[in-house]
């Protein structure tokens, strides 16, 4: 598990896109390091950090497929969600 940055800062938002980013990266390359082939990741930031869903969503899962690309050990990425709103985002994102 990781600690996201606090959305509602003083923070430029491309500067807390790219923290909350790098988040995804380090946890998938240090399970790469450790040869793990699966890790699980909640909605990161998306709750009491106060990220939107949509956008935490969006990072989430970009990043992690740009990570996986470059730490082919990685086979499998589980998102959960404590909320079946918040899985509902990640299921639309992800697509079938």
């Amino acid at each position: 598990h990781t600690v996201a940055p606090v959305w509602p800062t003083g923070r430029p938002e491309r500067e807390k896109i790219a923290l909350l980013s790098q988040c995804y990266r380090s946890c998938i390359e240090a399970a790469a390091d450790l040869r793990m082939k699966a890790l699980a990741f909640p909605a990161i930031g998306a709750g009491a950090y106060g990220w939107p869903i949509t956008r935490a969503a969006d990072i989430a899962i970009s990043s992690s497929r740009d990570a996986v690309e470059r730490f082919t050990v990685i086979e499998k990425i589980v998102f959960c969600c404590f909320t079946e709103s918040d899985a509902a985002v990640y299921r639309a994102r992800l697509g079938p």
